[in-house]
């Protein structure tokens, strides 16, 4: 399988969402691939419906940029330790590390010093900033698994043994048509807490804006399943709903068919961007970064382009806003969706 070399037990370690999804893509492989394969995971509900046995949720450990996982530091090492606990329990052959790197470079560590063999799948963005990372990949894993063409030849170049694995998402996106034609914007904040937190004030004040001017249009909130009013995320959907005071539709159901039902999608992540693109959404992408997250990217990140979509198809197709300023995204953002929608 990709010229992976996969040994039961398989642990996988995810901790955000769009991690979850592509992981559930990779366990489906590998269990079809070798039946009666045993793979344990941290993760979440995509893993669970693939036939995994998840032991950890990984929802406590969703943080976004520097200054996040600055804050969650000590959590994530708590984490790490309970983590590191099960896989000595399980004495698992092959570690598959899936995005998030604050905590998952560590686990690779970890699981080579157990004695497995270890894979990373969507790797650190070390193509972005913090090549030094690139010491660490060499040093405690065997193998990076890529999605994306333009990292899997800079991994490459870097003379890590990488494997471009084509994206399995793409082919289920095609699959969806538009069922509803009403008149439609889809916002998309993102699927971490503190980002949407950021976001979401600037897309409130644009459905204010847009609906001034008279226009039919519904507008719809997109999130991920973990946010609609579930367990711990009860009190953040319930502070969701205040702050929107009936200004849009709030979803999780049938995410992807609610993107395609949508006239133009605002989204906040890069794999949100890269999904619409897929389904041929018109779309335009903006972030709200912390103060430390912009600052510090300013000086370190050695790319000049932020959208995912832009990176992958190596041309700006979607319009891109990343900027401090709530005023400033907002006065450009109103005026794109104006001209998209007059």
């Amino acid at each position: 399988m990709m010229s992976m070399q996969v040994e039961s037990p398989v642990f996988i370690s995810v901790g955000e969402p769009s991690g979850d999804l592509y992981a559930s893509f990779l366990a489906c492989d590998m269990k079809t691939k070798t039946p009666g394969l045993r793979i344990f995971a941290v993760g979440g509900k995509n893993l669970v419906e693939s036939g995994v046995d998840v032991l950890v949720d990984y929802d406590r450990m969703t943080t976004l940029g520097f200054t996040s996982g600055v804050l969650t530091a000590y959590r994530n090492y708590t984490i790490y330790g309970k983590i590191a606990r099960l896989m000595y329990r399980i004495r698992p052959k092959t570690f598959i590390g899936v995005a998030y790197p604050g905590l998952n470079i560590l686990l690779c560590k970890y699981a080579k010093y157990l004695g497995c063999r270890v894979y990373y799948f969507l790797p650190p963005q070390i193509w972005a900033w913090g090549t030094f990372r690139k010491y660490f990949i060499k040093k405690w894993v065997d193998k990076v698994i890529s999605v994306f063409p333009f990292e899997y030849e800079f991994y490459k170049k870097m003379g890590i043994d990488t494997i471009y694995f084509k994206n399995p998402l793409f082919e289920r996106l095609k699959k969806y048509k538009r069922n509803d034609f009403k008149k439609r914007i889809g916002l998309m904040p993102g699927s971490r807490k503190s980002e949407i937190k950021r976001n979401l004030p600037v897309m409130i004040e644009l459905m204010r804006r847009i609906a001034q001017k008279g226009n039919d249009i519904e507008f719809v909130l997109i999130l991920h399943s973990s946010l609609i009013g579930v367990g711990r995320s009860r009190p953040f959907f319930t502070s969701l709903k205040a702050l929107l005071q009936d200004k849009a539709i709030i979803t999780s159901e049938n995410r992807y068919q609610a993107m395609k039902n949508c006239d133009l999608l605002i989204a906040c992540s890069g794999t949100a961007s890269l999904e619409a693109a897929a389904m041929d959404i018109p779309q335009i992408f903006f972030n709200r970064p912390s103060f430390f997250d912009y600052h510090i990217a300013k000086r370190f990140l050695k790319i000049k382009e932020y959208n995912l979509t832009n990176l992958y198809y190596n041309r700006k197709i979607v319009p891109s806003i990343v900027l401090r300023n709530a005023d400033y995204i907002l006065q450009r953002l109103f005026i794109v969706v104006s001209d998209c929608i007059s």
